[in-house]
């Protein structure tokens, strides 16, 4: 079993895992663990190692020295962005580009992970893939929190590399991966009125590449 990412430390015991992606308050040291520090609007502390940007909408000095952290330390990054319209709306009318291309301008989207992406389109994808960058899904999560479906047929057409997650224990408590991709092929083929929308070759790369 492997989990791409988790922000609930009880996961990690769930089953077995050959990588896990845990973003947290405190570090996790385990074998096979990743740690990522949380950095949203509650943050004051010290950047150290990897870091997981909640949104590219965080004060300037706060985005200044993720980016300076990011490059001058060469740490992994998994950045929360395009996760609710809401979102996406506020960084257009503010920065008139979407949180995807803020990230790129920012110059964080090189080889990062990015989390959410419920709602991107075929220019996020296509910066997604020209920055090397890789795309998780927490399917349960998404769609747990209201935030909506992600578009992971586009994802795959577009030929993105996309990992699953389980997201957070209140909506997948065993840490199941092949239960997150039942419930995306199912909500996927809901949203766009099609049978299997998502292919058993594409289902299989995404559990292939987590």
């Amino acid at each position: 079993m492997f989990n791409a990412l988790t922000f609930d430390e009880k996961l990690i015991g769930a089953g077995k895992f050959s990588r896990l992606f845990f973003a947290g308050r405190k570090p996790i040291y385990a074998d096979g663990v990743d740690y990522f520090q949380i950095v949203d609007e509650d943050f004051n502390g010290k950047l150290q190692g990897n870091v997981y940007l909640a949104s590219v909408l965080l004060d300037d000095r706060t985005i200044d020295n993720v980016i300076d952290h990011a490059l001058s330390n060469k740490v992994k990054v998994i950045i929360s962005a395009c996760r609710t319209l809401a979102e996406v709306g506020t960084c257009d009318k503010r920065y008139g580009v979407t949180p995807i291309g803020l990230a790129h301008k920012f110059g964080l989207l090189d080889n990062a992970y990015v989390s959410g992406c419920v709602y991107v389109d075929k220019d996020d994808i296509d910066l997604i893939n020209q920055s090397k960058a890789k795309i998780i899904l927490t399917p349960s999560t998404s769609m747990g929190l209201g935030e909506g479906i992600p578009p992971a047929r586009m994802m795959m057409t577009l030929g993105a590399t996309v990992h699953l997650g389980t997201g957070l224990e209140n909506y997948n408590p065993d840490g199941d991966l092949k239960f997150e991709i039942r419930l995306l092929k199912l909500a996927v083929s809901g949203a766009l009125c099609s049978k299997d929308a998502i292919s058993e070759t594409d289902a299989k790369k995404m559990l292939k590449y987590s």
